[in-house]
């Protein structure tokens, strides 16, 4: 069964944020994504060694833990670190709200943080508060709301924000193991008044929750942990659909997306809407050892044209120092042809190329999370007239072929189209 506006969590994948470090060296465990700007907002554990407002001496990274303190980083689309806050006794992060009430961003996190038996804090109400960088916020503080807890005894209690029906979405456990998601207005939210108009039990049997999502009629779970030695590749990350209505699964698809990347640990989930199309995005703790990135992978809700999907439409590509465009300038899309998601190239370079070289930067956009290659014509010499061009898992664009006897002076990449992973 398939309502209106679900999104398709078995379709082609996209990109939004590839390998980004964040503020703090330590796990991505949720994002937001504020509605206007479209800037993303990270939520982590704070990690160990700092010393904030108030504190004698440097905290160790499983006081931060133990305690709830969090570190909310803000990046813009290109994945650059614009501002951070510090958060002090809230919880894990496991989930994230932003509004933009008239262009001040304020925030919906878990908060008043208990330990649980391992130690580590997790919310037992959720608030909200204006983003402001630089600052430390803490639990307690006349600077957020004040707390809500759904029911007594409430643990693991996080927040979400539906824009399509304008709604606050908590999610909170009662009696050790009954998991619940309620739904409020959000704007009564805001003003401190909270009356559930819904509540809907979790599914048993997921996995690791790794957090939530809420779009039209439809909540998106998701669910799974990183590579390991027990979980080794394609590892155990699931979606799963699931109607407000009846509560009845109306999907559930393993998620292969990004399968390159290292670590790939499954945290977080929220809807964006961008120009009236709504899009899954997911995200993903990346590297091991660390310090940890996040990338952030995407299903869009765009329909099909002429049997293609655009999943990123056509970007430049910024060239390397002594390297020069060819007549057009490179660019370079993300397209959806009958499921396979493919990198297209346009435009040519030019330059003295008489080593393999790096003749461009990706958009995080493009960036695939395994190495993707296609051969494009160039100048001929000796009977050479074709290179490799290769889009990496660092961003970078590279073309190979080149050495001090054969030297290419010009490549052209309109051929270029390859499956990106």
């Amino acid at each position: 069964m398939t309502l209106a506006g679900q999104i398709d969590i078995a379709g082609p994948v996209g990109k939004l944020l590839h390998r980004r470090p964040l503020k703090n060296e330590t796990v991505m465990q949720s994002f937001g994504i504020d509605p206007v700007s479209g800037d993303i907002f990270t939520l982590q554990l704070m990690e160990g060694g700092l010393t904030l407002s108030g504190e004698s001496g440097p905290v160790s990274y499983d006081d931060r833990n133990l305690h709830g303190d969090m570190c909310v980083t803000r990046l813009n689309r290109s994945g650059a670190i614009t501002g951070y806050m510090y958060l002090r006794g809230f919880g894990h992060g496991v989930n994230l709200g932003v509004e933009n009430r008239s262009g001040v961003i304020r925030l919906w996190t878990e908060t008043a943080s208990v330990k649980n038996s391992k130690n580590e804090g997790f919310g037992t109400a959720v608030t909200n508060f204006d983003f402001r960088s630089g600052t430390v916020l803490d639990y307690g503080s006349s600077l957020h709301s004040t707390p809500y807890t759904p029911a007594t005894g409430a643990l693991f209690v996080t927040p979400t924000i539906d824009r399509s029906t304008n709604e606050l979405i908590v999610r909170f456990t009662i009696n050790g193991n009954q998991t619940y998601f309620e739904r409020y207005d959000l704007t009564q939210a805001a003003a401190g008044v909270f009356t559930p108009l819904q509540r809907l039990a979790q599914p048993t049997g997921l996995g690791t929750f790794q957090g939530y999502a809420s779009h039209s009629g439809v909540l998106y779970l998701l669910n799974g942990e990183a590579y390991s030695s027990t979980n080794p590749a394609p590892g155990n990350t699931y979606i799963t659909a699931l109607e407000w209505a009846t509560g009845n699964v109306l999907d559930r698809q393993f998620i292969t997306a990004a399968p390159g990347l290292e670590w790939r640990e499954p945290e977080g989930i929220t809807v964006e809407v961008v120009s009236g199309v709504p899009y899954l995005h997911f995200g993903f703790a990346c590297e091991d050892t660390g310090p940890r990135t996040c990338t952030i992978a995407s299903f869009s809700g765009a329909p099909e044209v002429d049997g293609v999907k655009v999943l990123s439409d056509w970007q430049t590509i910024p060239l390397a120092s002594g390297v020069t465009a060819d007549q057009n300038a490179p660019k370079g899309r993300l397209i959806s042809v009958s499921g396979t998601t493919t990198l297209q190239l346009s435009g040519g370079i030019k330059g003295s190329f008489d080593a393999d070289a790096v003749i461009g930067t990706l958009p995080d956009t493009l960036s695939p999370s395994m190495a993707t290659r296609c051969s494009v014509p160039r100048n001929n010499v000796g009977g050479y007239c074709v290179a490799r061009a290769e889009a990496g898992i660092d961003r970078q664009l590279r073309l190979f072929g080149g050495n001090s006897s054969n030297v290419i002076t010009w490549a052209q990449l309109d051929n270029f189209s390859a499956v990106w992973r």
